[in-house]
């Protein structure tokens, strides 16, 4: 549960230790889990790499709807891997 300010400065230093500690398990299972679907994406890209490679190297404007939606999302899960802030910033450009 995220606190206020105020709520933290009435905390007794007990408390706050306890939810330090609260929040680096919280961290340590996202990172867990950003680290799974790392993997995921990287052994999805691996078992796709032609399609990925074909794809890529197509000119957008010669692609129906379907298709650039297709490359779209293959070039996303591509960053994804590589450079996942990179991702985010895409995929909101994408989405606008």
């Amino acid at each position: 549960m995220q606190r206020s300010r105020e709520e933290l400065e009435t905390m007794t230093p007990a408390e706050l230790v306890e939810r330090v500690l609260e929040l680096q398990d919280l961290l340590r299972e996202g990172l867990a889990v950003r680290d799974a679907l790392h993997k995921i994406l990287n052994d999805l890209l691996n078992a796709k790499a032609q399609e990925v490679a074909w794809y890529a190297e197509l000119p957008e404007a010669q692609l129906s709807a379907e298709e650039l939606a297709v490359k779209r999302a293959w070039a996303l899960t591509r960053q994804a891997v590589s450079n996942p802030l990179g991702a985010v910033k895409a995929s909101r450009r994408l989405l606008d």
